[in-house]
């Protein structure tokens, strides 16, 4: 549940708290240290957002000092928010389907880019997962930051529909004409049930056709 800050902890115990887009301070001085994160998650010397209005979050770890953390936006998905990962110390920043992971306790480190496009935020404390899902595939966070990228599971239209510890429930175009429903295994990403895509690495699409895959049947 998102809180009046704008902090989502989607169930998790984050070992920080966080305000998203606090109020700039009239003479410009944060009165404390400022990270400013670029869109590969390398830190800036001179924070430069050029694709649109960043995200401002202050962190406020359990065991570090308070900071505040500028992320560029730029992603080329629709989500954006500030979220609690089954990592204690792990904040999760998505700006415009850009998702930044940072280690609140560490922030000089710079951010992990968890991944692009995404479009739904998913959150499961059954299999303590922060789902990322792109419209072909899906990243997840675990406790130990990236749990597992899976091969593309759509050709396009991918959405989690629902989650538990026998697997996640999705659909998304696999070449059929309508939506085809199949299931993800938590523990590894792959298809485990219902047709799957199968081809080499993705091609574009030509004229002729949708790139090299095949859809294969359940």
């Amino acid at each position: 549940m998102t809180g009046a800050n704008g902090f989502d902890r989607l169930g998790f115990s984050a070992a920080f708290e966080a305000e998203v887009d606090p109020e700039f301070p009239a003479d410009g001085d944060w009165r404390r240290p400022v990270y400013a994160f670029d869109r590969d998650g390398d830190l800036q010397d001179e924070f430069v957002s050029r694709w649109g209005p960043p995200r401002i979050v202050r962190v406020q770890p359990a065991h570090s000092p308070e900071w505040i953390g500028m992320f560029a936006a730029g992603g080329l998905g629709v989500e954006s928010g500030v979220f609690a990962t089954p990592a204690p110390e792990r904040l999760c920043v998505v700006v415009d389907g850009l998702a930044y992971l940072v280690n609140v306790d560490s922030p000089a480190d710079g951010a992990v880019i968890a991944h692009n496009q995404v479009h739904q935020v998913v959150a499961s404390a059954e299999t303590s997962l922060l789902l990322l899902v792109r419209f072909i595939d899906i990243v997840a966070l675990g406790a130990d930051g990236v749990a597992w990228q899976s091969p593309r599971l759509a050709v396009d239209d991918l959405r989690v529909v629902e989650v538990s510890a026998a697997g996640i429930h999705c659909t998304g175009d696999l070449l059929a004409g309508d939506p085809d429903s199949f299931v993800v295994d938590p523990e590894s990403g792959l298809v485990i049930s219902g047709p799957r895509l199968e081809g080499p690495p993705w091609n574009p699409p030509t004229r002729t056709g949708r790139g090299s895959w095949w859809r294969r049947s359940a």
